[in-house]
């Protein structure tokens, strides 16, 4: 990439002193120089050393970012063995739970067991099949005990407001379910 004369910026008390052979001459070595810095290029991994993590003016910016992420990610990861370590260890719990943050509700003395619920669920069963057995679920006695509340006694009051009717809008001549 040879450099034209005149393309060359002159200052003006040297350029009018310079002869055409001094100017020959500092366009040569120009052009030389320029050669070489084509030719003789430094390698880039001498000009522009790579930075490590942690050298740069914003790296600190880069730590602070880092140690944020690391503790929300830590503490969504830990979440779900802390609450049920809080969950079902009462020692945990009031050990490190102050007590006007404990919300825990105790479990009460009355409730079923699951032997006892399936042994009421038994029982039921087969006081609806002795019944069905006795004849008790005939459409007549269905439909009455659609229209009524079951163990509730039919009173004059209550008739007449419609209280005691499944649906008040519902007369006793009407069909409760629909028939498409």
């Amino acid at each position: 990439h040879p450099i034209h004369p005149s393309h060359v910026p002159l200052t003006a008390p040297k350029a009018s002193k310079m002869s055409s052979a001094e100017r020959e001459a500092a366009l040569r070595d120009a052009n030389e120089k320029m050669r070489q810095y084509y030719v003789n290029r430094p390698p880039m991994h001498v000009v522009k050393k790579k930075r490590k993590f942690g050298e740069g003016p914003q790296d600190g910016a880069h730590f602070v970012q880092l140690a944020a992420v690391s503790s929300f990610l830590c503490a969504f990861l830990i979440t779900p063995f802390l609450g049920r370590k809080i969950a079902r260890d009462e020692e945990f719990r009031k050990k490190f739970i102050p007590s006007w943050y404990d919300f825990t509700i105790e479990k009460p003395d009355y409730a079923w067991t699951r032997q006892e619920l399936h042994e009421q669920m038994i029982q039921l069963q087969n006081e609806l099949h002795d019944r069905a057995i006795n004849g008790e679920f005939t459409p007549e006695k269905l439909e009455e005990m659609r229209r009524q509340f079951h163990g509730k006694e039919q009173s004059e009051d209550a008739s007449r407001s419609g209280w005691d009717q499944l649906h008040p809008g519902v007369d006793d001549d009407e069909d409760i379910e629909e028939d498409d």
